[in-house]
């Protein structure tokens, strides 16, 4: 509540001035009604009130020497509001050489007084938030324990800081974070430069991020435009951006508002647009598409590659990135996009005997967070160069694919007792790597291939010899008997002796 001191001589006056308006309904208490200047001082001297009401004549101390005397106080200084029954041009000059802004005639006309209220009660409300602004700039404990918010490192503030919170909370209708991304110095000096002047808080956070908490209103548009304006100014135009959280209620949820106005800026700065402030509250290209390529896109691309057709892989991958350009699509799905080609890359490259350490530059670059849509695109397009070069260096050697030699080895030495170790060793392949390798190449394990190959030259056998199941058995290299039959029935649904019967008597 706003204190208010009122001061007539006049006993009838004095309390229809209490009566005049509904003080408490306006935020106003009254806390001391004077009859004359000496007892107006006083009351101004002991309640320190927000607003004075003074007719000018009255006995002993009239209203302008009451006046004179309270600006010499050492204290806040009220607002005054003159009465006067007398409309002589002296009172009213030396009202306003006073500082005196508001001089009523008597009898008050009701409209006036009410506009005149109207107008001290919004000044006294700006007092107290700039009052509130300035020491919250001039705590720096505040803006310490509001970047450890941000940061998500938030604990309960020391019980200062909470009280401060509160009360700052009570005088806006709302708080709005800027939040500025760009090359540090930069950055930093700029939302200093404006925090002080704006009654902004500067908050300073690690990284190229920093960014400035103001009350919610028309100001955060303009400071946020000023902001991008310094930015514009540094060397080679624009380092960085500038993007409007949503407005909050209190310090405590401005939390959601950084998230908000980081995600678009990051959002933005991914593709690489330019062209002021990012209001996320009107702003509709900060929606984002979540959906992945379509299958048939990427294998197109890695059969491309594979192939060696150079032309055809930088297509594909142009198309790629025009579809995620078009859609506007996360960058977190452009990423994990990126990554399942480079594991795509590296594994056809190990198809060709490479390793995947030759790619660990990239595999890094990729771990991070995308610096731009661009950037992704570039790095991928000399990831895919240098795997079809290694496959063409390969090629030009005289080389067979491994697995392909692979399968030659076993379609040589099927009859042997073979592990997929001891054949990945012959080959100087990983185990691990081989076997999946060779299922994605065939649709079948190495196991299952090499049981093929010896149930075929056992059908064979069976057909174009007279020698025995067990026989034939042991010569395709079943050590067991019971093994060869099973696996024999499992792929041709009859047993050894009952499918040489049946195509004796086929012929």
């Amino acid at each position: 509540m706003y204190k208010v001191v009122l001061a007539d001589d006049e006993t009838i006056a004095l309390e229809g001035l209490r009566t005049l308006t509904d003080w408490e309904e306006l935020g106003f208490e009254i806390c001391g009604a004077c009859e004359n200047g000496e007892e107006a001082l006083t009351a101004v001297a002991e309640c320190s009130p927000d607003l004075v009401i003074t007719d000018i004549r009255m006995p002993g101390i009239d209203g302008l020497e009451l006046i004179r005397r309270v600006r010499q106080l050492e204290m806040e200084q009220p607002i005054f509001i003159v009465l006067s029954g007398y409309g002589e041009f002296e009172y009213a000059r030396t009202a306003l050489r006073y500082g005196v802004r508001h001089y009523l005639l008597k009898p008050v006309v009701e409209a006036e007084w009410e506009k005149a209220l109207a107008a001290i009660s919004n000044e006294l409300d700006m007092r107290v938030k700039q009052k509130m602004q300035q020491n919250m700039l001039a705590n720096r404990l505040l803006p310490v324990a509001i970047a450890r918010m941000l940061e998500g490192q938030w604990v309960e503030p020391e019980e200062e800081i909470a009280e401060q919170m509160d009360r700052l909370d009570e005088t806006v209708s709302g708080w709005t974070y800027i939040h500025v991304d760009g090359l540090k110095s930069n950055i930093t000096e700029i939302c200093r430069e404006l925090a002080g002047p704006e009654g902004a808080l500067f908050i300073d956070l690690p990284g190229d991020q920093a960014g400035l908490v103001v009350e919610s209103s028309a100001r955060a548009a303009e400071l946020a435009r000023r902001i991008y304006a310094g930015l514009s100014l540094s060397r080679n135009g624009v380092k960085g951006t500038v993007s409007i959280g949503p407005s909050v209620q209190s310090l405590r949820e401005l939390p959601v508002s950084y998230m908000v106005a980081a995600g678009a800026a990051a959002r933005h700065y991914f593709y690489s647009e330019a062209g002021g402030p990012i209001d996320t509250s009107t702003d509709a290209r900060s929606e984002l598409n979540y959906s992945l390529p379509s299958a048939e896109l990427t294998e197109e691309l890695m059969s491309a590659v594979e192939r060696l057709q150079e032309q055809k892989a930088s297509d594909k991958l142009s198309e790629m990135f025009r579809l995620f350009e078009r859609n506007r699509t996360a960058p977190e799905v452009v990423q994990m996009t990126s990554i399942d080609i480079m594991l795509k890359s590296i594994e056809l490259v190990q198809e060709f005997g490479g390793t995947a350490e030759q790619w660990s530059d990239s595999f890094e670059f990729f771990k991070t967070k995308p610096k731009s849509l661009a950037a992704l695109e570039d790095t991928l397009e000399v990831l895919l160069y240098s795997c079809m070069e290694y496959i063409r260096q390969f090629k030009e050697r005289g080389s067979e694919h491994p697995l392909i030699r692979v399968e030659c080895f076993l379609k040589d030495n099927y009859f042997r007792p073979l592990t997929v170790k001891e054949i990945a060793e012959h080959f100087y392949l990983n185990p691990v790597y081989l076997g999946q390798a060779f299922i994605k190449k065939n649709g079948i394990s190495i196991l299952e291939y090499i049981h093929n190959l010896r149930i075929e030259h056992a059908k064979k056998r069976l057909l174009g010899t007279n020698e025995t199941v067990r026989s034939i058995a042991e010569s395709v290299g079943y050590v067991h008997y019971h093994h060869f039959l099973r696996e024999f029935e499992k792929r041709t649904a009859l047993k050894p002796v009952a499918y040489r019967n049946q195509a004796h008597s086929e012929e």
